[in-house]
């Protein structure tokens, strides 16, 4: 710096930088996005190693009204939607299942015959997969 202000010179830095416009968004975990309705959304479906839930996915995919409104990052196992309910989850629904036989025995009057068969063939479904 000393020659330049000898000789009088002048220096100039020249800086040039790239930036990407900002775009008003947002992120939210999927506990926080339950019982929600969202415009659109971008999901990663790509679980980190360990996770044997499907619960998680379910929840995010099921956050927007149409397929149209749902952008999936990056290609995805599909493993990972098709894990067979554990034993804890079976006996559970099973225990539903007689909590509504039991409760269709005692108040068979508040029961419209089709709502039966659409609860009985939601059980069958459940238990059959």
């Amino acid at each position: 710096m000393k020659i330049l202000k000898e000789k009088k010179l002048k220096a100039s830095i020249c800086v040039k930088r790239k930036a990407l416009p900002p775009i008003p968004a947002y992120s939210i975990s999927t506990h926080k996005s339950q019982g929600q309705t969202l415009t659109k959304i971008v999901i990663d479906l790509n679980m980190p190693p360990g996770i044997v839930e499907v619960v998680p996915a379910y929840v995010s995919l099921s956050r927007v009204e149409q397929l149209t409104d749902l952008l999936i990052l990056q290609d995805f196992n599909t493993s990972a939607l098709q894990i067979k309910p554990f034993k804890g989850q079976i006996a559970e629904l099973d225990r539903l299942a007689v909590v509504f036989e039991q409760t269709k025995q005692r108040c068979a009057q508040y029961f419209v015959q089709a709502h039966v068969r659409q609860v009985e063939s939601f059980f069958t479904f459940i238990t059959i997969k």
